[in-house]
């Protein structure tokens, strides 16, 4: 591929040059402003859905409250802050995605059939596995804050 055919592939879908043939609807040339800024109407609709709808999801937001204020009371470096950024929104992804699937899956068909099940659980797995990295992230984060407190806690009021 020449890099002018590489340059084109990836300008001219940002820029709007005609919509490419691989599009499942076509490009709206009188609209495209107010459509960008419909799907960002239609992204906050599905993050209301997923915290209305999904008690996972609120336990996924309280945690990661839960985390910030801890990483704040540690005093966490910004290496560590990027990493559990990177945890904290992981999970919420995922557990979209979940719910996503989820939902495709019920608007096929609400009897149980085996293809329906594998879909949901795979989703759900995704979730887990996402779920124990960010755990992995944080214990490598926290821990070595843990253990930095407990060998040197701070002197209140100043030192002896």
């Amino acid at each position: 591929m020449t890099l002018a055919a590489l340059f084109g592939l990836i300008l001219r879908p940002m820029l709007g040059w005609g919509a490419s043939p691989l599009a499942w609807r076509p490009a709206v040339q009188s609209t495209r402003a107010r459509n960008r800024l419909a799907s960002f109407g239609h992204a906050f609709a599905g993050i209301g859905f997923l915290v209305r709808n999904e008690a996972n999801m609120r336990i996924h937001l309280g945690v990661a409250a839960a985390v910030i204020i801890a990483g704040v009371w540690f005093r966490i470096d910004p290496a560590g802050w990027r990493w559990l950024v990177i945890a904290m929104a992981l999970v919420p992804v995922a557990e979209a995605l979940n719910t996503g699937v989820e939902q495709a899956c019920n608007a096929v068909t609400r009897e149980r059939r085996p293809e329906i099940k594998a879909a949901k659980d795979v989703a759900a797995a995704g979730v887990l596995i996402a779920a124990i990295a960010a755990a992995l992230i944080g214990a490598s984060v926290f821990v070595p804050a843990l253990i930095e407190l407990s060998v040197a806690p701070p002197i209140c009021g100043g030192e002896f």
